[in-house]
């Protein structure tokens, strides 16, 4: 998941901006992009609380400062000889700016490959051409090339006053971009665009993750081997994929069945705008789910994104009604039930009849048994009622393995059984 002006370029989406819940792939640098449409046509990106003056900007969020914060070592082994420098960047909406410590070795972030990417990433999305053209380019003068220019240095030359040269650079960037939020040109470009290109997906998702997940990650290795909550995450290329294949748009509802900490439940409120729920039972991956929804919301914001609504809900998705009622309505359910119990997959089979007709079941073993016919003797199998196919997912698709291996997407389809039984 791009482009020229904002006349001629596929268009972006936005569901309104809800205050409560509503809330590999990296291109080269200089090249635009075209997006497909994941919004259906109909989605609005722009949130407008991000370009109000609501809350004069300010939110909470976790700046990446902090995390390095959490992270210092002890004084004594500190290397005091050279202080922090802390930098703010402005992001491409009228919220507040993060900041950051340029201190190496210090954090789990690296904040001056961050600053760069988000950077390259607003000139690519957020800009037209010719607002682009002060920004891109080898020339010295040129905001993305004193940015590269000024972290080059630095890594050669790690001292005080090599960090103050990247800290000017930022506020070089901030300068410029803060120029085309006061006249409104950067939300009148989101207002030109419907869909969202996967590097920025990926980029927000990852500074959610790294926000929240990523320094209580040990958490999510405690579990019984063997149970039914055994962790695994689908990862963002092939969740792209699958939001490909089922089409599914912003107008529509997603489902996840063990949502972990809520990353596809997440991708898919972002990237496609759709209402979007997960539902997790092991309680430190729903703590941490928690902690990425808080930090979601402030980063779209900081982004200038309305999203689908999100709901995470920490239960047995199999005796909650919410849940429930979400499948009912859902367009596509995903459940990664690599490691379920044949009791569980049965359990599920049995649900999945209460879904409507043409909702699409994605999961990574299959809900059909392979040559499975309908017969008189099998008619009460909840498995007639869904169409199978199968799907390949390759080496870094999935969090468990780095081989590939394969999934499926059921459509249920009553009109199966009710023609074989016209027979």
């Amino acid at each position: 998941m791009r482009q020229s002006s904002p006349s001629d370029r596929p268009k972006f989406n936005e569901s309104e901006d809800d205050e409560d819940d509503g809330a590999s792939c990296q291109q080269p640098a200089q090249k635009r992009q075209k997006v497909q449409d994941k919004g259906g046509g109909k989605r609005q990106l722009r949130s407008r609380k991000a370009f109000s003056e609501a809350d004069a900007g300010k939110f909470k969020m976790i700046h990446a400062a902090e995390i390095v914060a959490t992270l210092r070592k002890p004084k004594a082994v500190a290397d005091t000889s050279i202080e922090d420098v802390i930098v703010e960047l402005q992001y491409p909406s009228a919220s507040q700016r993060e900041r950051y410590d340029l201190h190496f070795g210090k954090d789990r972030i690296d904040s001056i490959e961050e600053i760069i990417e988000i950077a390259k990433v607003v000139t690519r999305v957020y800009l037209t051409d010719e607002q682009a053209e002060p920004f891109l380019g080898q020339d010295n003068g040129k905001v993305i090339r004193e940015l590269e220019k000024a972290r080059n240095t630095l890594v050669k030359e790690p001292t005080q006053s090599r960090r103050e040269d990247f800290k000017k650079a930022v506020d070089g960037y901030n300068t410029a971009i803060q120029r085309l939020i006061k006249d409104g040109a950067l939300a009148k470009n989101l207002d030109n665009r419907y869909d969202l290109p996967l590097e920025m997906v990926q980029l927000i998702l990852r500074q959610v993750y790294d926000r929240t997940v990523s320094p209580d990650v040990d958490s999510l290795r405690k579990y019984d081997a063997g149970s039914d909550n055994v962790y695994g995450e689908l990862l963002s290329p092939l969740v792209d994929r699958i939001f490909d294949k089922t089409k599914i748009t912003s107008d529509q509802v997603f489902v996840d069945l063990g949502s972990g900490v809520g990353n596809v439940v997440l991708q898919a409120a972002l990237q496609v705008g759709c209402e979007s729920w997960g539902c997790e039972m092991a309680p430190n991956a729903c703590k941490l789910a928690k902690a990425q929804k808080r930090e979601f919301k402030a980063r779209c914001r900081l982004w200038g994104i309305a999203t689908g609504e999100v709901h995470l809900v920490a239960d047995d998705f199999t005796k909650n009604r919410p849940i429930q009622d979400a499948m009912k309505r859902a367009d596509v359910i995903l459940v990664n039930n690599e490691v379920f119990s044949s009791g569980l997959n049965h359990t599920l089979n049995l649900l999945f009849l209460d879904c409507k007709d043409d909702c699409k079941i994605v999961s990574l073993k299959s809900f059909v048994p392979e040559g499975h016919q309908i017969t008189a003797r099998n008619k009460g199998n909840p498995a007639n009622v869904l169409d199978v196919k199968k799907h390949q997912y390759y080496r870094s698709d999935v969090s468990w393995t780095d081989a590939g291996g394969d999934y499926y997407i059921a459509t249920k389809d009553s009109q199966r059984l009710a023609d074989f039984e016209r027979q």
